[in-house]
């Protein structure tokens, strides 16, 4: 049996995570982290269950010896997958930078994969689904509007089939004492990831921030956020909370802005997006915040791709991309009839010529190789679909029964899918 160094060092199934990470869900699953399967939870917050309690439910015990005895663990398949066609892994970076200096709590682990001791290093935490948005690309499960806008389109009772539940505002801290439970291991986190719904209008959010700048904790923990960067003050318990001046007390922080385009085309796609305010919060933490490193991670699907480019000018010209910073694409495969590969082919010919163009533009530079290989996704994508006027006509039925709802026209807002929407319509 191999040593817990040589586990951290050599295996190619061993990871660190299961002794010093939590990673939670809305609805109260608690997942290995945010890369594992996500219909295989290892444990549930309840109430009057402690964080340890948490961190040695039956399945984290069983999932901590399969990686002591070097054994693939099935939540696990897609770091394995991935792996093996050479790509470097959360598993990988977190053995790398938190493996060894985790040693000694790996090898206190009991006979049963049980631990007398969680030291929470890495906190990746999806509090509720609060959200002040609701995409077009998103849906209930992360946006509680979402849920009341749904349930005027559906029953209450197909809301419970569909979606588990009546509410359409989930948290993990409801009805628990998961807050005053999770405290005490702030101390030892040294990154946390926040997201959503919208993680800066979460209350819980806050609460984690006054923990570490009220316990002289803040310079020691590396902050991660993917937020819709729509607001940089809120107010929470009836006190407005400057998040500026709360970030200057981080020496590290990197945010992530989910923002699909800009202008007209990003207010349509992100219902409760503005693009003025949010090209001001933009340009603001550029400006100001040397401690902040700040990318966009924009979700590719029809309704964005064929002004993609016009976002990526726009971000590319004010520093917001850049060869060190490229975008962190997310490309729909859910729902299917959102995505780009559904389009016809006449549609999908014209985008990887445009594409095609910006991988000319940053050819010749090893610099910009981040830059041109995000286009070349984008062209292998496309080139990868196959028309389809059934998922096509879902995406227009779909959307304009949006378009109802909201007071909106999708096509003359994104005038290139007047031509697809005559095309599903042709015999």
């Amino acid at each position: 049996m191999k040593t817990a160094k040589q586990l951290v060092n050599d295996s190619k199934h061993f990871c660190v995570l299961p002794w010093i990470h939590f990673h939670a869900w809305p609805d109260k699953k608690v997942m290995p982290c945010c890369i594992a399967d996500s219909e295989q939870p290892v444990s549930e917050i309840k109430p009057g269950e402690s964080i340890l309690d948490l961190m040695n439910s039956d399945e984290y015990k069983k999932m901590r010896l399969a990686m002591l005895n070097d054994e693939k663990y099935e939540a696990c398949t897609r770091c394995y997958d991935l792996e093996d066609n050479g790509t470097w892994t959360l598993r990988n970076s977190q053995n790398k930078v938190r493996g060894l200096d985790s040693v000694d709590l790996i090898e206190m682990t009991n006979a049963d994969g049980s631990i007398d001791e969680f030291k929470l290093k890495y906190m990746d935490m999806r509090f509720s689904n609060l959200c002040n948005y609701k995409c077009r690309s998103c849906g209930p499960g992360c946006s509680n509007l979402w849920g009341e806008e749904k349930l005027k389109i559906i029953s209450e009772d197909d809301f419970v089939t569909k979606f588990g539940r009546k509410e359409t505002l989930v948290t993990c801290t409801e009805e628990t004492d998961f807050m005053d439970n999770l405290k005490p291991y702030l101390n030892d986190v040294e990154e946390c990831y926040f997201a959503g719904g919208e993680i800066l209008v979460t209350p819980e959010h806050y609460e984690c921030m006054d923990y570490w700048i009220e316990n002289g904790l803040a310079d020691k923990v590396n902050l991660n956020y993917t937020t819709n960067m729509s607001i940089l003050s809120h107010k929470v318990d009836g006190k407005k909370r400057d998040l500026f001046e709360m970030w200057k007390h981080f020496p590290n922080i990197e945010i992530w802005a989910s923002i699909d385009a800009i202008g007209e085309q990003g207010e349509l796609v992100r219902k409760g997006f503005k693009w003025k305010k949010v090209q001001e919060n933009l340009l603001r933490i550029r400006d100001e915040a040397p401690n902040i490193k700040l990318g966009i991670t924009p979700t590719i699907s029809v309704w964005n791709i064929f002004n993609y480019c016009e976002m990526f000018d726009w971000m590319y010209k004010e520093g917001f991309i850049s060869a060190e910073n490229p975008p962190r694409l997310n490309i729909l495969t859910y729902p299917d009839w959102a995505s780009i590969t559904v389009l016809p082919m006449d549609a999908r010919k014209k985008l990887i010529q445009k594409f095609k163009g910006y991988i000319a533009k940053f050819a010749g530079n090893d610099e910009h190789i981040h830059l041109r290989n995000d286009f070349r996704v984008l062209v292998q994508t496309l080139w990868s679909g196959k028309d389809d006027k059934a998922a096509m006509r879902k995406f227009f039925q779909e959307n304009d029964q949006m378009d109802g709802f909201r007071n909106e026209e999708l096509d003359e807002v994104v005038p290139q899918l007047k031509e697809v929407r005559e095309w599903c319509l042709e015999l």
